[in-house]
């Protein structure tokens, strides 16, 4: 969304991926980043901020799906723990993650209810780069940064115990199960990642350069962090597909080693500067599985509209496209009614865009898998009956 030596011990492909690979690849996954209405406080709420989770609050959270769904959407990515801010997660004095709270299971478990009722399907994003600022005490919560977590062999077992398995085991045991989407390991996880990138690339994708703020760690050791996790995810969600949301296509080797169902990649205008939108998944050498658009600019690209984005992306074949975001976070210090005066405008054109670009009509044999997403219209939302949306 911003910013302009462990070995690995996991087996990466497992024979069940390709399934859920081949079900996503069926239909256009078309929606929009909620991506939080309170970052870090969604799944597990902020009490010190009087910041509740969706349970807590489920009418406003219900309300702005409810919005989303109106206007077309169909896939809404939500951030779970971009940094750990939530009451629902606690660490012992040496910074060993304890037990999960029971409020963000919860929370998740409202979600997808919410999700439901609505219509949308959810693409929960577990982590992201933001995470790995310094642990530090600020505005009268404690804020537990992931480095240490994701480099010491012991808290990240304890991390995947105590907070992963338990928060992926009660969603597969949801009555909502079907509303889950996909998962999106971690945001753009690139931004905490120094030094090269192992399997190499063109355009400088052969290195990172990591955020200043944040404790970056190496890729062997983020890539073993995704990996422990994907691993539980598996395990505890065995249908569901599995992504990784990188910054951009100019780091696409750096994660396809990983064990996903489905390619992520981001594009702003300064990703667009050197892989540009209209390229197709093969130009990038990424059309062994589906590739979504996970993060766009709602407001469209320089010198592109939002729906020449969309277009494109639809007719060159990629999974979706999700935009950034239904709360316009990147305009900040805007009034709430000139926020709600952008969205209107950007919710219209979706609407407009799924409504009359997104045909029924198209179903010829042999046409590409990603085309069969016209055999159903996303013009309005409609309870799924398969797994992917």
């Amino acid at each position: 969304m911003r910013k302009p030596g462990i070995v690995l011990v996991l087996l990466f492909f497992t024979t069940g991926s390709l399934l859920n690979a081949a079900e996503l690849q069926e239909k256009f996954s078309y929606g929009i980043n909620y991506a939080w209405k309170h970052y870090a406080g969604d799944f597990g709420g902020i009490e010190g901020w009087l910041k509740k989770g969706v349970a807590a609050d489920p009418a406003t959270y219900a309300e702005e799906l409810n919005d989303m769904a109106a206007h077309g959407i169909k896939v809404v990515r939500w951030w779970v723990w971009p940094e750990f801010w939530t009451d629902a997660i606690t660490f012992s004095d040496d910074g060993t993650p304890e037990p999960l709270g029971q409020q963000a299971i919860d929370d998740a478990l409202k979600a997808l209810e919410l999700a439901d009722e609505a219509g949308l399907r959810i693409m929960f994003c577990l982590f992201s780069f933001d995470g790995f600022r310094p642990t530090r005490e600020a505005y009268g919560i404690r804020m537990t940064g992931y480095h240490d977590i994701v480099v010491n062999n012991e808290k990240r077992a304890a991390l995947m115990a105590n907070v992963v398995t338990p928060f992926a085991r009660a969603l597969q045991a949801s009555p909502h199960l079907d509303s889950l989407h996909s998962w999106d390991i971690i945001n753009e996880p690139e931004w905490a990642v120094t030094g090269a990138n192992q399997y190499g690339g063109t355009l400088g994708g052969d290195k990172f350069e990591p955020n200043d703020d944040l404790e970056a760690v190496t890729h062997r050791q983020m890539e073993q962090f995704i990996a422990d996790t994907i691993q539980v995810i598996r395990r505890e969600t065995p249908e569901v597909p599995v992504s990784v949301g990188s910054a951009a296509v100019k780091w696409a080797s750096a994660w396809k080693q990983l064990d996903v169902d489905f390619y992520q990649t981001h594009i702003y205008n300064w990703v667009n500067d050197y892989w540009p939108y209209d390229l197709s998944p093969a130009d990038f050498g990424l059309d062994d599985k589906p590739l979504l658009m996970g993060e766009y600019p709602v407001e469209g690209l320089d010198a592109v509209a939002h729906q020449t984005l969309l277009q494109s992306w639809y007719t060159n074949g990629y999974a979706g496209a999700l935009g950034w975001d239904y709360r316009i976070t990147h305009s900040p210090g805007l009034a709430e009614s000139a926020l709600a005066a952008k969205r209107s405008v950007y919710l219209d054109e979706l609407d407009s865009f799924a409504d009359n670009s997104i045909s029924p009509s198209d179903t010829a044999v042999g046409e590409p898998p990603i085309a069969a997403a016209k055999k159903t219209p996303l013009s309005r939302p409609s309870k799924p009956t398969i797994l992917m949306d």
